[in-house]
């Protein structure tokens, strides 16, 4: 019997010492949200063979990021990622089987987020022109055909993405660039927004969001996620109280997430504290506009995009400022802030860039780039020290708490 009482006691030691001496899984280090990111829309240069899309793609991976944001619109073959036309693209589930795009949405990225543009409401526009109407079909309110038509495409998007990546762990955010433009697509920020367009707005996103739900209930998945984000970008009009996506369509929709392209509010101040005090203002004010969604936990607001060119401020300055955004953003609770971009996208007049870059068309690294892997680096490091003394994985306010104060962002 004491023989038996001893063994017992021996196991349950071993077994002690066994989980005491345990390391961190490294899919959970690997899989962690790390916030702070990128994108990559329309590169006008590259120094591979390979499509610009798999060549930033693999750039963002080899920082150290496992988010990546791309866009899938019938303007692919010549807009944004020099994949060669094919004619039996028709929908969007279509393009994310495409070569280029099929081996980006199998690397090991966790997070995806998508501009998605269905095919069933674009128009093709006249060569070398490019006008935002062409892509929407609600300028003047949204008939119950293409309504449905974006139903289809989107719920088929989101069925093949939710059934080809089961098991995967992977996390996809489905959603459009800058809303504001959609209601003035005639970039006219001074003109009222058009009522009808407005309404047309509101009927388009929450049919998008209607396909994403119905697709996630249809079809059988484990171990994948997928959501639905509107995005807005004329936060100082939404403050101000005029018409645009906050006041005017986000409060009468039922997405999941809302992106903040955020110009408006991180590009007039001039220094940190005045960051901080906009930005926080202009967050708040936008949160305070989304309606409630018991299903999904933790803050729903995200900055999608940030940045300046370097026609704008020298690379040393734009590091500077990225960080009071980061910071700022950090604090109040952002799920992901995205730098505007890994490779530079527009052009002046003259043809040369512009300058929105973290590596640069002399493929040189901006202090930018090394301040995300930096962070990168500083995050995987706290993790695991934290993972060391807790035996548990942080939480996402226990990894911001922390994040503010790295050497990376100070």
């Amino acid at each position: 019997m004491m023989k038996k009482i001893m063994k017992s006691i021996a196991l349950m030691s071993a077994l002690f010492l066994m989980s005491c001496s345990k390391s961190i899984n490294e899919k959970d280090l690997a899989g962690f949200n790390y916030v702070i990111g990128t994108q990559t829309v329309g590169a006008k240069y590259k120094f591979t063979n390979e499509t610009n899309l798999v060549e930033t793609a693999k750039a963002i991976r080899g920082m150290g990021s496992n988010l990546l944001k791309f866009s899938l619109s019938p303007r692919y073959y010549w807009e944004n990622y020099d994949i060669p036309f094919d004619e039996n693209i028709k929908c969007l589930k279509d393009l994310a089987q495409e070569k280029s795009v099929k081996q980006v949405l199998d690397m090991d990225f966790k997070y995806y987020q998508i501009w998605s543009y269905e095919f069933s409401q674009y128009t093709q526009e006249p060569e070398g022109i490019k006008k935002d109407e062409y892509q929407i079909k609600f300028t003047n309110g949204l008939s119950d055909e293409y309504a449905a038509k974006s139903y289809q495409e989107i719920y088929d998007l989101a069925s093949y993405l939710l059934k080809t990546y089961s098991g995967t762990d992977k996390v996809f955010f489905l959603g459009n660039w800058e809303g504001d433009w959609h209601l003035r697509w005639d970039y006219n920020r001074k003109k009222p927004a058009n009522p009808k367009t407005i309404e047309g707005m509101i009927k388009w996103i929450n049919t998008r969001q209607e396909a994403i739900d119905d697709a996630k209930r249809d079809t059988p998945h484990n171990n994948v996620q997928l959501y639905h984000y509107l995005e807005l970008n004329l936060s100082d009009l939404a403050v101000s109280g005029e018409a645009c996506v906050t006041n005017s369509v986000l409060p009468y929709t039922n997405t999941d997430y809302v992106s903040f392209s955020s110009y408006s509010a991180t590009n007039p101040p001039s220094t940190e504290e005045e960051m901080d005090s906009v930005l926080t203002r202009h967050l708040n004010y936008i949160e305070s506009k989304i309606p409630v969604k018991k299903t999904i936990k933790g803050k729903r607001l995200f900055i999608g995009e940030y940045g300046w060119s370097e026609a704008a401020y020298p690379q040393e300055i734009i590091n500077e400022r990225a960080k009071w955004v980061m910071k700022t953003a950090l604090k109040w609770g952002c799920p992901f802030i995205l730098f505007w971009e890994m490779y530079n996208n527009e052009l002046t007049e003259d043809g040369s860039n512009r300058g929105f870059w973290l590596i640069d068309k002399h493929n040189k690294k901006t202090p930018l780039y090394y301040t995300h892997q930096n962070f990168y680096k500083e995050s995987r490091m706290w993790i695991k020290e934290y993972y060391k003394k807790n035996k548990k994985m942080p939480s996402y306010d226990e990894f911001v708490e922390a994040a503010v104060d790295f050497d990376s962002l100070n």
